[in-house]
């Protein structure tokens, strides 16, 4: 009995250090970096079918890398990437194209006040990209990511007049997102002609994170190399000019 005790002791000093951690990550200001890159073989490499009806949709509370505060100051701070080395040897290969390549900072929370972060990038066709979609990073016991990317493959009279429907998303002008508060103006961006794709793949994956590690999301179209890293509170400070 006492035995069992503290194995329930234990496992409820875990739970509290987890939840400790969640605690002290929610607010803080991290560092993403992530790399997309696409696989020239493509498909019909992999053997697999393109998704005859995918599902494409926007989030309805976004920011991108334009999006500026009440102050006029971005709301995603652009930093110098670190994983150069891999882009490099990615574009090396003549197997792989990287198509979207950042760093950025931004302070995360709980899923619920998350935004969706829009990513886009490759070939474009109109006013779309090859690779578009979002990815919403957020913090609970541990670090959450969530994709909802796409990539689409253009050409042929079926882009012009049908095939796969892509969605625009809506543009928040009204009122700036505020990360801390989580608040945000929605309205529709001006009317533009449908936009249509031949064949499009998803990328919709949720992946536990540590700050750190670097993770690997795979598909036969496409994939994505991503590391989130704690900023320390001195980097903040000298970077506040503190």
């Amino acid at each position: 009995m006492t035995r069992f005790i503290k194995l329930c002791t234990a496992l409820l000093l875990a739970t509290c250090a987890a939840g400790t951690q969640a605690a002290s990550y929610a607010g803080n200001t991290f560092e993403i970096e992530m790399i997309v890159f696409s696989r020239t073989a493509g498909m019909e490499g992999a053997r697999e079918d393109w998704p005859a009806a995918p599902r494409l949709s926007y989030p309805s509370r976004w920011i991108d890398f334009s999006s500026t505060d009440d102050g006029g100051n971005p709301v995603l701070t652009q930093v110098a990437t670190q994983l150069d080395n891999k882009a490099a040897a990615l574009q090396r290969s003549s197997s792989y194209r990287v198509l979207f390549h950042k760093a950025w900072q931004q302070q995360l929370w709980q899923k619920r006040r998350s935004p969706s972060i829009l990513v886009s990038g490759g070939e474009t066709y109109g006013s779309h990209s090859q690779l578009e979609g979002a990815v919403k990073l957020s913090v609970s016991r541990y670090l959450h990511l969530s994709t909802n990317l796409w990539m689409s493959e253009f050409g042929g009279p079926e882009t012009a007049t049908g095939g796969i429907l892509l969605p625009t998303p809506t543009k928040q002008d009204d009122e700036p997102l505020d990360l801390a508060t989580g608040s945000a103006g929605i309205a529709p961006l001006r009317a533009e002609s449908p936009a249509y794709a031949a064949r499009v793949a998803t990328l919709q994956q949720e992946r536990r994170m540590r700050s750190g590690e670097l993770h690997y999301l795979d598909h036969p179209l496409f994939g994505v190399l991503i590391q989130v890293r704690k900023v320390d509170e001195t980097e903040e400070a000298a970077d506040a000019g503190v």
